[in-house]
């Protein structure tokens, strides 16, 4: 009897000690799964700009794709978090970040298509033109020389401002000489202290090679973005 009860007992040992290793495997394998973007080996990372820009990399949230061609970015205030294109690129010089205020500049090229996009996103946060959302527009309307109205849609939990232009380049031997342009504002439903104003325009980069920008696939496009945008703090309560 003595002999058997030794022997079960070993056998409870070594299941436990093999249960304990199983656990801890499924906890550094979590682990590695919850790492940010910027602190994995790029060779484990999407083979995209996003993730293999340095710059971009930053504010990539996971390597999980949201939807087809568009991860998570999230603003260096962990305020905002929006799709971002997977060829999309952090632009130095249109970024800043201050304690009330951040600009997320980012271009993409779309080589088969020969479309260039240039993206804004500017986060603000008790900035007192946010209480007023006519004041704000008018702010944008200003920037941009717009005098129509904007169209307006809602999600459910901001609502969204857009504006549009067509402009022509003053280079008339230009064969691709017009660029769209799309901006405006994004707000939270529950919040009259934050903000996000937006631009993107897009062009054709190389008049020597055809060019498939359309309207409504920049416009599809924008939409999809700024209807992405969700404010954290909004997320939390």
């Amino acid at each position: 009897m003595n002999k058997a009860l030794v022997i079960l007992s070993t056998l409870a040992i070594l299941l436990g000690g093999c249960g304990v290793n199983k656990e801890e495997a499924n906890q550094t394998q979590a682990g590695e799964e919850q790492k940010a973007p910027k602190e994995m080996d790029t060779k484990d990372l999407p083979k995209v700009t996003a993730f293999q820009d340095e710059a971009t990399r930053e504010y990539m949230v996971s390597t999980k794709e949201v939807e087809p061609g568009y991860y998570l970015l999230e603003s260096k205030s962990k305020k905002i978090r929006m799709l971002f294109p997977e060829e999309g690129k952090y632009s130095d010089l249109l970024s800043s970040f201050s304690k009330n205020e951040e600009n997320i500049g980012f271009d993409e090229f779309d080589k088969e298509a020969n479309i260039l996009m240039n993206g804004q996103i500017t986060y603000y946060q008790g900035q007192s033109f946010l209480q007023k959302t006519d004041t704000m527009l008018e702010i944008i309307s200003g920037k941009n020389k717009y005098s129509e109205e904007y169209q307006k849609e809602n999600t459910k939990d901001t609502e969204i401002y857009i504006g549009y232009k067509k402009s022509n380049f003053d280079n008339l031997d230009r064969k691709y000489n017009y660029s769209y342009r799309y901006f405006g504002f994004v707000k939270p439903n529950q919040s009259e202290i934050e903000g996000a104003e937006y631009s993107f325009i897009f062009t054709c980069k190389d008049d020597n090679h055809s060019c498939s920008l359309e309207e409504k696939n920049a416009r599809d496009k924008v939409e999809k973005m700024i209807s992405s945008i969700q404010f954290i703090s909004i997320k939390e309560e």
